[in-house]
């Protein structure tokens, strides 16, 4: 994803394509994708719940959204109780970025490692991305039988029913393609 995200954004797919490869690296080296719990299905769901957030937010980095929702659960080791996978997440981002796979100024790398490395601490973020990325996630807690707290959802626009009931129809229906996810992302 280059520095300068207007010029990604002039129609010519550049963005679009470099999230395409990403997801393509992501997946291939992805700890356990095929988890009906913490895998591919639930990573889609993020990105697509934080990208519809995300408008209502305001100032929200689209493509650090997308990328927290593809990388955030890739390193679970299992289903259950995990404390270390968030960190073993960003290290995997940093990984990527250093190999030129993620390619994002030192700024906006620092800021989605953050986010990743701190999203199941419990906290809310008063930064509008982070936030967004947190809050998509926990908007789907309810899968694996836990109340969301509505203290713990970093931004406005994630409290109330329409962000949970849009949540848990993206799980009933099934969520979109990385590719429009991507798509989306870029155009934002």
């Amino acid at each position: 994803v280059p520095a300068d995200r207007r010029a990604a954004r002039n129609g010519d797919g550049m963005e679009d394509r470099a999230l395409s490869s990403l997801v393509e690296v992501v997946l291939s080296r992805a700890w356990r994708p095929d988890s009906t719990i913490h895998g591919d299905e639930h990573w889609r769901c993020v990105a697509a719940t934080g990208l519809a957030l995300a408008p209502s937010v305001g100032e929200v980095d689209r493509t650090l959204v997308f990328c927290f929702g593809l990388l955030h659960d890739t390193r679970r080791v299992s289903d259950s109780i995990d404390p270390e996978h968030g960190a073993r997440a960003a290290s995997f981002a940093e990984e990527l970025h250093r190999e030129g796979v993620l390619r994002l100024e030192h700024a906006r790398i620092a800021l989605l490692v953050e986010a990743l490395e701190h999203h199941s601490a419990g906290l809310v973020s008063s930064d509008r991305t982070t936030g967004t990325c947190w809050d998509a996630d926990r908007l789907h807690l309810p899968r694996v039988s836990i109340q969301l707290r509505p203290d713990l959802l970093s931004t406005r626009a994630s409290r109330g029913r329409p962000p949970l009931a849009a949540a848990a129809l993206l799980r009933s229906d099934g969520p979109p393609s990385w590719a429009v996810l991507a798509s989306s992302a870029a155009s934002g």
